[in-house]
């Protein structure tokens, strides 16, 4: 019996041996391949893996799988003679963070098909930002992400308004103390942090006080931010209204046409006119007008006075009007509590 399984044991050892010889027919001169720090900037990166045939029959390499989709395999198609070499061919798509990929060779030899497992691996630094696409106002060193300017809706002059935000991003080379000049008194401004280094990312916030506005109706006004050497500007529009307190007697302004249309035009000047009338029973003062369009204004004599139940006219005039269609929003500021701010909008076409 002792005999017998001492024999047995032997065939079955001439057979691994055979077989172990046999899959030597497969050798690749490394089954990692290790790519370092890449960037993820390249898209893509390549290894060859070497493979020699030591048989004395050809060698096919029937297939190789990639462990995923962003690793795509090549191989060698032919025959691969003995003693002669072929390669498999390991493609990753970059993708920032550290990898591990396999692929799994299969090759047909005398003995059949062998799977033979390879491995890449690395790790992909992140690409650097594109400030130029993601940040595309500049103001100095610094870049603006999402806008440029800063616009706020009508508010009382009792009122501040909610901060506005703009995210920035130094995209100099030197570290710089971000300030801003020429800020009237009634816009609140700061940048956090006030100092970004190189590549430090921050924020502008912008409000506007009502209380503190001597000048009532539209403004807009451009604002310097310094960045060392370096500046740039931003403006802040906003409409502030005046806060009047109804009494027993005040005035009530309406008008018959709240866009006032010059019209065609084959000059780029025009006129027209803008009827107010009182329905209340104090006198209607038109105190200023503003506008967001320097083509169009109104002559108004100091605080134009309307009495009670009658009607006023004030003359809009347009100069140096641009081809096509031109617009504007004209506000007039009265003594109505109801209406201390009138909006109008003027509009003309250059033909």
């Amino acid at each position: 019996m002792d005999r017998m399984i001492k024999k047995t044991l032997g065939s079955l050892a001439i057979l691994l041996f055979v077989f172990s010889a046999n899959a030597q027919k497969l050798e690749f001169d490394e089954l990692v391949h290790d790519f370092g720090t890449i960037k993820e900037e390249l898209g893509s990166v390549t290894h060859a893996f070497k493979v020699t045939n030591t048989g004395d029959k050809p060698l096919i390499i029937s297939n190789v799988k990639a462990s995923c989709g962003c690793t795509t395999p090549g191989w060698t198609k032919e025959p691969i003679k003995p003693g002669e070499t072929g390669e498999v061919l390991a493609t990753y798509r970059t993708s920032a963070g550290p990898f591990d990929k396999t692929l799994t060779v299969t090759a047909t030899e005398s003995t059949g098909p062998k799977n033979v497992v390879l491995h890449i691996k690395g790790n992909v630094i992140k690409k650097p930002e594109d400030f130029t696409v993601t940040y595309p106002q500049i103001f100095g060193d610094l870049r603006s992400k999402n806008k440029r300017d800063f616009t706020f809706p009508q508010i009382s002059s009792q009122q501040t308004t909610a901060s506005q935000t703009i995210e920035v991003v130094n995209a100099g080379d030197e570290t710089v103390n971000v300030t801003f000049e020429n800020v009237p008194e009634y816009i609140n401004v700061n940048a956090v942090p006030a100092s970004l280094n190189p590549l430090q990312k921050g924020q502008i916030t912008v409000n506007v006080n009502g209380e503190k506005r001597k000048k009532f109706g539209y403004s807009k006004d451009p604002i310097t931010v310094k960045t060392g050497k370096s500046s740039g500007i931003f403006n802040v529009t906003s409409v502030v209204a005046e806060k009047i307190e109804q009494s027993e007697k005040f005035p009530v302004i309406e008008i018959t046409q709240s866009v006032v249309d010059l019209g065609k035009l084959s000059e780029n000047k025009a006129s027209g006119t803008i009827e107010i009338k009182n329905l209340g029973n104090a006198d209607l003062l038109i105190k200023s007008f503003s506008t967001d369009n320097n083509a169009f204004s109104i002559v108004l004599k100091k605080d134009l006075k309307i009495k009670s139940g009658k009607t006023g006219t004030i003359k809009l005039s347009a100069s140096n009007l641009q081809k096509g269609n031109n617009t504007a929003q004209i506000y007039l500021c009265t003594n109505d509590p109801l209406k201390p701010l009138l909006n109008i909008i003027a509009k003309a076409e250059v033909e």
